[in-house]
């Protein structure tokens, strides 16, 4: 098999092929002998018909079809190799392919995306603003305010009608034009007044009711209620009021610091959530900060990325997306339809967050090499180890079971491209944020979870 290279744009070449008349003839003759054994002809078993007649029955162009759809992979991947392609194809596009003549030798051309290298630009040194983290007084307030919620209770109340903020014990029953209403029936209900969960209006007749009390009135549902057949109806609703209950939280007091935690005042108590909400800020500030400097070195970086890459990346994470959507119990279907878009609107909108996690993977990659980073076995170990404590199992069998699916070396590669990316934030410098980058930076920072570790 001859070939012949020529460039025809960035990462993109032409690839002429030319197959041995040989080769040809094995090929046609494969072709004939995988349409002869599906032959029945009379006076025949099947699989035994003489070559002749195969041919006069389906015809030689046929069976040349037939040959060139079989050969032309095999072809293909045995020319990218002999042309020395192999490992840097990303794609292929623009097939050219003309008749076959079993008797000569075969011409092809096709065009070959090739993985792109990046030039690097600075990565080292970077200057790259990152966000100052101050917990303020009224974050810490807030913390201690969810904790004082987690141990709220419910205390009765016997010496007054119900008020705004107050918890209903109800019996409920609904109906229209004297039918039940599916959904409005229920014995001891429990409803915070206030808080808007019933339709509107319904809450508001509540007040003013004794423990023990029954009500009768109507209610007109909300043009836009999601319930078609009730929308802008007018109902008629049976309350029965067994208990008023109102929120009960404890004090912030030393008292409150000893229930909660192992400290025994407040002062102390106070302090040990502002360290953790600062602990947990840094740390997003240093993620962010991270991210920030491996997006400028990607910028200073030059790399023009092949389409079919981006279009295979595209698709990846819009199957990413699926799958984060089917956690969430949705489908698809009605994720798009409440979008108003098609897929494949969606994957065109993922295609600049393909590009970029392409050229963000293929500059670490550089740099590494640049770098003469490496990830050592016992580096491997390592993360195997604290794989396996937290997910309770022995680590040598877990090292095993890594080496038998064959992902050991691709964990060796996503490890080095985190060091790269280590490499480049370490060496990164913090500059202060203007107030713009501050503020957008608070507000698409993740909110601090007081209770994680």
């Amino acid at each position: 098999m001859k070939t012949k290279v020529n460039p025809t744009g960035e990462n993109e070449v032409e690839l002429s092929v030319e197959v041995p008349a040989e080769a040809v003839q094995k090929a046609y003759d494969r072709a004939v002998a995988k349409v002869r054994n599906e032959m029945q002809l009379p006076g025949f078993r099947k699989g035994r018909v003489p070559v002749n007649l195969v041919i006069q029955n389906v015809g030689a162009d046929f069976i040349r079809s037939e040959a060139l759809e079989d050969a032309i992979p095999e072809w293909g991947d045995e020319a990218l190799r002999e042309a020395g392609l192999w490992e840097d194809a990303v794609g292929t596009s623009d097939l050219q392919i003309g008749p076959l003549d079993e008797t000569q030798d075969y011409n092809f051309t096709i065009k070959v995306q090739t993985m792109p290298v990046p030039t690097l630009g600075e990565y080292k040194g970077l200057e790259v603003p990152k966000r100052e983290v101050e917990i303020t007084d009224e974050q810490v307030s807030a913390q201690l305010a969810m904790l004082q919620e987690r141990l709220a209770s419910l205390q009765p109340v016997e010496d007054r009608a119900v008020q705004d903020g107050d918890f209903v014990l109800m019996d409920m029953s609904g109906s229209r034009d004297g039918e039940p209403i599916e959904g409005a029936q229920g014995k001891d209900q429990m409803y915070e007044v206030g808080r808007g969960n019933l339709i509107p209006g319904f809450e508001e007749e509540l007040i003013g009711l004794a423990a023990g009390a029954e009500k009768t009135f109507d209610i007109t549902f909300p043009e836009d209620y999601h319930a078609e057949e009730l929308a802008g109806q007018t109902a008629q609703f049976t309350v029965a009021v067994k208990e008023i209950k109102v929120k009960s939280v404890p004090d912030l007091d030393d008292a409150f610091a000893a229930d909660v935690s192992e400290f025994e005042t407040m002062d102390e108590l106070r302090g040990e959530v502002r360290e953790r909400l600062q602990a947990a800020g840094d740390a997003g500030a240093e993620q962010e900060f991270k991210v920030a400097a491996v997006e400028k070195a990607v910028e200073h970086a030059t790399i023009a990325v092949p389409s079919t890459m981006v279009d295979r990346e595209a698709h990846r994470l819009f199957h990413q997306l699926e799958e984060r959507v089917g956690e969430q119990g949705l489908t698809m279907e009605v994720y798009l339809g409440v979008l108003q878009k098609t897929e494949d609107e969606i994957e065109e909108e993922l295609r600049p967050q393909a590009e970029f996690v392409i050229k963000r993977q293929l500059v670490l990659e550089e740099i590494a090499k640049a770098e003469a980073l490496e990830v050592t076995d016992d580096d491997i170990t390592e993360v195997v180890k604290r794989d396996a404590e937290a997910l309770g199992r022995d680590y040598l069998q877990l090292l095993s079971d890594l080496e038998k699916s064959g992902r050991r070396e691709a964990l060796r590669d996503e490890m080095l491209v985190a060091k790269a990316a280590d490499f480049v934030a370490d060496s990164a410098v913090a500059v202060p944020m203007t107030e713009a980058e501050e503020a957008a930076a608070e507000e698409s920072a993740d909110a601090v979870d007081p209770e994680a570790d």
